[in-house]
């Protein structure tokens, strides 16, 4: 068999949210592009999260806080681009809910927070990039370094040159950018035990509830799906330092608490824990944006919150400046087919 070599403008390493929000950037622009995600699309971290979109709202209840800056306009350019008129067309992505209840004590904010659902906004960012994904893990022997940072990457099935290399791997960040050459990343992989309620009659509950006024973060960040509730918030915080047994119980006393009319008794209850790549922080309000650093011709980034996807394109962009499509970039395989990662709250691929 001949071994392929792929010459492409960009060529990306991930298919979470920032690697296909990228990608459609990129590929908009008439950049050629390929994605190195062996795991399927969606990724682990974008895939785990509850598909908020936040506008800020719940990082500035306790004063001013600096990714309550960047969020504030996250949910217009999501819903221009839900409407068709953003920078990415997401018609036919699913919206769960237009607004989300902020719940202190007895009084209720309504936020300006988008809830989405995230397999739906997988297919759609994928939906266009097919003939683009190479189903090939990227280890960090196979970026191939050069005095400009990053010369090649060798994998198995093919050879790979870029004018620029985009690692947007998640926690798979922390050993590639070492090999590329970028000064010790501060990056921090940051465990959350999600807790999943499945209940006998569905409810419509999308709600950060704050068990005291002096909170700085939600208590609980409840979020519906058919007859499945998805729990986060500070629970999911702590909860990676229990076991699943300690955090059922923990969530169903807070269900309790919070929400007395959802049927806690009779519901099913399981967790498991996912790791968010985050840049290090005291936490996650202190950090001001969507993180991109640059090394040569290697872009390290990360978006902090599914909400910032659309200021990691403006961060990146900006970054390639007036980057012009090279003659004969590949065009991609006409016969590749996307598979998908599975989804931690169903166990199916989104």
């Amino acid at each position: 068999m001949t071994r392929r070599t792929l010459s492409v403008d960009a060529a990306i390493v991930g298919g979470g949210i920032s690697g296909l929000w990228l990608a459609n950037l990129l590929v908009g622009r008439g950049l050629s592009v390929v994605i190195c995600e062996p795991r399927g699309v969606g990724g682990v971290q974008t895939l785990a999260s509850q598909g908020i979109v936040h506008g800020g709202n719940k990082y500035a209840l306790q004063g001013a806080a600096p990714l309550a800056g960047a969020l504030k306009g996250m949910p217009d350019r999501w819903r221009a681009c839900l409407g068709g008129t953003g920078e990415i067309d997401l018609r036919g992505v699913g919206l769960l809910a237009d607004r989300i209840d902020i719940r202190i004590g007895d009084d209720t904010i309504e936020a300006d927070d988008l809830v989405l659902d995230v397999p739906s906004l997988v297919r759609r960012l994928a939906r266009p990039l097919a003939h683009r994904i190479v189903a090939t893990r990227v280890s960090p022997d196979s970026l191939v370094g050069n005095p400009s940072g990053v010369g090649r990457i060798e994998l198995d099935a093919c050879t790979i040159h870029a004018r620029v290399y985009v690692l947007a791997a998640g926690a798979g960040n922390t050993t590639l950018s070492q090999q590329a050459g970028f000064p010790r990343a501060p990056l921090r992989h940051r465990p959350l035990r999600q807790t999943i309620v499945r209940l006998r009659r569905g409810v419509r509950v999308y709600a950060h509830w704050m068990s005291s006024p002096r909170d700085a973060e939600p208590t609980l960040t409840v979020t519906s799906h058919g007859s499945q509730l998805r729990i986060g918030g500070a629970v999911a915080d702590a909860g990676a330092n229990r076991d699943e047994a300690a955090q059922v119980v923990l969530v169903k006393d807070l269900l309790r608490q919070a929400f007395p009319s959802i049927d806690v008794e009779s519901a099913g209850f399981e967790t498991f824990v996912a790791a968010r790549a985050e840049p290090a922080s005291n936490a996650i309000r202190d950090l001001p944006d969507a993180y991109v650093v640059r090394h040569g011709n290697c872009l390290l980034c990360l978006p902090v919150k599914l909400s910032l996807a659309p200021r990691l394109g403006d961060l990146v962009l900006a970054e390639l400046g007036n980057l012009e499509p090279a003659k004969d970039g590949w065009s991609g395989d006409p016969n590749s087919r996307v598979a998908y990662a599975t989804s931690p709250y169903t166990r199916f691929p989104c």
